[in-house]
């Protein structure tokens, strides 16, 4: 073997062995705006952490069992075991998978980052520019109920808003929201949680990877309720069944405001215009108008006006689209799609505004993908910007729903199926009421 390749030979395994395992001392960690003093370590390109970090940042117990080298950790609502030299851990029962192996160093246990946004929640951000990794970590700090003349609040107290998902059941009736990317702090729950409205109120930490927060709210009567956001916190208002006072005629405000408000479904093409045709001849039009037809009801049934652009089979341009809207005059204009694409195995959904659209064209936009996506568990394509005449020429915030796609045979059934459709306008409805409440 000659010289040149000898020192490359020599060159290669220098930089593997740099590239296997690096005290990332110029990468800095800044968690909820406290910097991190103990070093990084990379490995493969995946960032490690002691675990005393647990304890300093997250105030919770931490134990090291040396015989079975196993760390432990535990609060009221968390016990998790992780085990060096597995790329495993076990979180309340559930295990989650890890991108590296947990591992000892200078009598020092280093967990992957990555571990801790799925038991505490939040969110990693890397600044290439300052090498700086950004993890916002979210908590429920406390929860209390506030009692008014004929109805209640059940405020729940976190460090970020949370993204979340409320159901109502009954036999027995209850409430149930669901916290999302949110831990679980010790709270204080000495204090009265029951009322002649609510039985009893229970939390806990509801499951890992990915991090939920549950509130079940049993109910004793109730005639409604309302969730409404509060910077970071939420309140979830429940209105009682008897009697006429402040409490009641707040809702029944709400309700008109509701009245006030003036919404355009638009199933996308129709007539001789079926749109897109999937590959077992699923009609773009069809689907379309089935999905905007379950939105006009159930938001009429919400107290909201609304009106549909075109009948079952009928063809309207795009600007009589929008100048229906506009000549009613309508507060938003919402246009039902389902996507295609060449290649089959595209899928998910996607939200379109203009790309000159407002803060709150932005925001119904969001609010809309993110409720869809929570009830479908489609994948969520996010929000995009485009020039299609029913964005360009509205004068009211309007959005393009591509539900699903056409073109993937999954998604092709799905969008025929009565489930698949009512997930995809509960979804639209519940993010107009989300962009009213705020």
């Amino acid at each position: 073997m000659n010289l040149k390749y000898k020192v490359l030979i020599a060159s290669l395994i220098i930089i593997i062995l740099f590239s296997f395992s690096v005290e990332a001392k110029e990468v800095k960690l800044i968690i909820n705006d406290q910097k991190v003093e103990s070093n990084l370590i990379i490995i493969n390109g995946r960032t490690l952490v002691p675990a005393e970090i647990i304890s300093k940042h997250f105030g919770d117990n931490i134990n090291w069992i040396n015989n079975e080298q196993e760390l432990r950790i535990n609060n009221e609502n968390l016990k998790a075991k992780l085990i060096v030299g597995k790329d495993k851990a076990v979180v309340n029962s559930t295990t989650v998978p890890l991108q590296t192996k947990i591992r000892e160093s200078n009598d020092k246990v280093l967990i992957p980052l990555r571990l801790l946004p799925k038991i505490y929640g939040g969110n990693l951000a890397w600044n290439a520019s300052t090498k700086t990794i950004y993890y916002n970590f979210n908590q429920v700090t406390n929860i209390s109920v506030k009692k008014f003349s004929n109805k209640s609040q059940v405020v729940i107290k976190s460090v970020a808003a949370p993204q979340y998902k409320i159901s109502h059941y009954q036999q027995p009736e209850r409430l149930v929201l669901d916290l999302k990317k949110i831990s679980l702090k010790e709270i204080d729950n000495s204090t009265q949680m029951f009322n002649d409205l609510i039985k009893s109120i229970r939390i806990s930490q509801f499951q890992v990877n990915p991090a939920t927060v549950r509130v079940v709210v049993d109910i004793n009567q109730m005639s409604d309720y309302q969730l409404i956001r509060d910077g970071s916190n939420l309140i979830l208002e429940i209105n009682g069944e008897d009697g006429v006072n402040a409490s009641s005629i707040t809702s029944s405000f709400k309700k008109f405001h509701w009245k006030d408000k003036r919404i355009v479904i638009d199933p996308g093409h129709g007539g001789e215009k079926p749109g897109a045709i999937g590959q077992s001849g699923v009609e773009e039009k069809k689907v379309n108008y089935q999905i905007a037809s379950r939105i006009y009801q159930q938001l009429k049934s919400e107290g909201f006006q609304v009106i549909l652009t075109r009948g079952k089979d009928q063809n309207l341009s795009l600007m009589q689209r929008v100048k229906l809207a506009d000549n009613w005059p309508a507060d938003l204009f919402i246009s039902i799609h389902a996507d295609y694409n060449y290649k089959s195995w595209i899928n998910g959904t996607t939200t379109y505004a203009h790309w000159n659209a407002s803060e709150d064209n932005w925001a119904l936009a969001w609010y809309v993908q993110d409720e869809i996506v929570k009830r479908t568990k489609t994948n969520s394509n996010g929000l995009k910007a485009a020039n299609f005449l029913v964005l360009r020429e509205s004068k009211i915030p309007s959005i393009l729903v591509e539900t699903a796609f056409l073109s993937n045979p999954r998604e092709e059934y799905l969008l025929t199926t009565s489930a698949f459709q009512q997930k995809v306008a509960d979804g639209v409805v519940a993010g107009v009421k989300r962009y009213f409440y705020n």
